[in-house]
């Protein structure tokens, strides 16, 4: 008759023991390493924000006491709804999006393009017309029910969009400084495309 023998796990030594903690606490570390050099690759190549300033885009977006050009300081001008923007996103027509036209108006006081946030109108390719105050995209009178009042005092335009480049102009149409002003804007000066809004009440939304 056979005696049947039970294996016993030996018991782990103090050695094993602190490899298996030390392994432990490497995974812990690389994971927290990875998970933050992720967060920062996103962050610098995919995803920023942008603090909306004036009144170029109302009433879509609210650029909070920065709006207001008596009380406009350095202070209330960073008190307005913030976008958040993806940097890779294709853009269409109607899209929000930031970008740094290379007018020389815009530059600061140390040498940078300021950025603007204004609504995507027509594409590379796109014939654009601005007759009378109206709009005509491809042949088309282009509905706009985004604006905030009828469109005055424009000069008659007429352009196909350049290859890489886009027409942009804000929802506030006769208090913004736009493509109207300094032509179309490549595709190179875009910084994002807004894809979700953080309002003033700190609820978000979804840009329209």
């Amino acid at each position: 008759m056979e005696d049947n023998i039970s294996e016993i796990e030996p018991i782990p030594t103090r050695e094993t023991t602190k490899q298996r903690l030390i392994i432990t606490i490497v995974s812990i570390v690389l994971v927290v390493i990875l998970a933050v050099a992720s967060a920062l690759l996103v962050k610098k190549y995919v995803i920023s924000t942008f603090i909306v300033d004036g009144i170029s885009m109302y009433p879509t977006l609210d650029g909070g006491n920065g709006a207001i050009a008596e009380i406009s300081t350095e202070e209330t001008r960073k008190n307005g709804e913030i976008l958040y923007l993806n940097k890779v996103a294709k853009l269409k027509r109607g899209d929000i999006i930031v970008f740094a036209p290379e007018w020389p108006e815009l530059v600061d006081s140390n040498g940078n393009y300021k950025s603007l946030v204004k609504r995507v109108i027509a594409l590379s390719g796109d014939h654009l017309q601005i007759l009378d105050n109206k709009v005509y995209l491809n042949g088309e009178l282009l509905d706009e029910p985004y604006i905030n009042e009828p469109m005055l005092y424009t000069p008659d335009i007429d352009i196909v969009v350049s290859e890489n480049h886009i027409f942009c102009m804000g929802d506030n149409r006769n208090h913004s400084s736009d493509c109207r002003t300094f032509g179309e804007v490549s595709l190179d000066r875009v910084e994002g495309k807004c894809w979700l809004i953080k309002g003033l009440n700190g609820k978000l939304r979804k840009p329209n």
